[in-house]
């Protein structure tokens, strides 16, 4: 079991992923395995993959949206940085609540 503290510290790290992934830039998957070892990894890639899809809005033709504030239309890259500097808080929070879920048994 996860202390909070360590889902906060665990969090802070899963950030970079979430964005990457919203963003839609390849995610460097050894390198998350690293940081979460194997037993995290899949609750890891679950909570990336659910948080990914809420944060960024895809328009029919393309468009990258920020599903937080609305803002955009970014690049890829200009998602990363928007997500990464003016949401950074937020994606942390969500991050924190949906490890508490998954790791509390409800999903």
């Amino acid at each position: 079991m996860m202390t909070s503290s360590k889902i906060e510290a665990f969090s802070e790290k899963l950030i970079e992923f979430v964005a990457r992934a919203a963003a839609g830039i390849r995610l460097d998957r050894t390198k998350l395995a690293v940081i979460t070892g194997p037993s995290l990894l899949p609750i890891a890639n679950d909570v990336i993959n659910v948080l990914s899809k809420e944060l960024a809005i895809r328009s029919p033709n393309g468009l990258i949206y920020c599903g937080l504030c609305k803002k955009g239309p970014f690049t890829k890259r200009g998602m990363y940085l928007h997500l990464i500097r003016i949401h950074r808080y937020e994606i942390k929070m969500l991050i924190s609540d949906e490890l508490e879920k998954r790791l509390s048994g409800r999903t």
